[in-house]
């Protein structure tokens, strides 16, 4: 599947998922590189990092599904994802009572391999037509552009009503209060940005892919609590687990550190 979303040249520059060359760290590193050089020009800019609600659970199987075939996905490979989406159910325990079993009709499971690939699939076209710098890996989306002069933050509000739009149209939902926008520049007008129908809030930092950024552009790795963390989940590896191979230890360790990034053992160059 990702072999032929890669001939037909269906994922853009803006999505570093399952991308040959691209990763967490490459989204990083060009997106601040590519911010940090309009700072250095002196150019007011602001960032908008936006948020999906509920991203994963959220995916409708008949939206997805038509969008595998707008990929022209040929009729069996639709037809197996279709059965796999298909026949799940869920119920709600609340105190000892049960509901009734209900179909599942939205969602990809977090966890799979073939989960994180559908889902990148489904965003694949999100942003499209976007004038402004725009970064995407999984779920987390930021869009980037000059606000001075008035052109500038009126092409930001243009793109944050495209996204909107896509939203709407593939029953998605933006988590407004997890949207927030990043000034940066001493002159910086600090405009204020709508997404859908409400305002978005400004804040002095804002974590990115665990990186905190603040809006005189200075980084945190928060180097101590990645240490103590890193050394909790190898201590319980190493009471849980009898092999001391590297080929073991390490996928544990990643995947226990970076839940819901995938493997690059899985990435479509290996």
């Amino acid at each position: 599947m990702l072999r032929h979303m890669d001939n037909k040249e269906v994922t853009g520059d803006s999505q570093y998922v399952f991308t040959k060359g691209k990763s967490c760290l490459t989204n990083l590193v060009a997106f601040y590189d590519g911010f940090t050089a309009l700072v250095d020009k002196g150019l007011e800019t602001d960032i908008v990092c936006l948020d999906l609600c509920k991203a994963f659970d959220t995916v409708q199987h008949d939206v997805l599904v038509s969008e595998l075939e707008g990929l022209r996905f040929d009729r069996w490979t639709t037809h197996w994802v279709r059965n796999w989406l298909n026949g799940r159910t869920q119920r709600v325990a609340v105190n000892g009572s049960m509901s009734r079993w209900r179909p599942v009709m939205s969602g990809v499971p977090r966890r799979s391999v073939l989960g994180l690939v559908l889902f990148h699939m489904f965003v694949g076209d999100m942003g499209s037509g976007t004038e402004c710098t725009l970064s995407k890996f999984v779920d987390d989306t930021k869009l980037c552009g000059v606000v001075d002069p008035l052109e500038g933050r009126d092409a930001i509000q243009g793109d944050l009503d495209r996204l909107e739009r896509w939203a709407c149209m593939n029953r998605m939902k933006s988590n407004k209060a997890k949207c927030r926008v990043l000034h940066v520049g001493r002159g910086n007008p600090k405009h204020k940005y709508r997404l859908g129908g409400e305002w978005l809030e400004s804040s002095p930092e804002e974590k990115d892919l665990g990186v905190l950024v603040d809006n005189k552009l200075n980084m945190s790795w928060k180097s101590a609590l990645a240490t103590q963390k890193a050394n909790s989940i190898l201590g319980c590896i190493k009471r849980s687990v009898a092999s001391r191979a590297r080929e073991v230890i390490l996928p544990l360790h990643f995947h226990e550190t970076s839940p819901g990034v995938l493997h690059p053992a899985l990435e479509p160059s290996s």
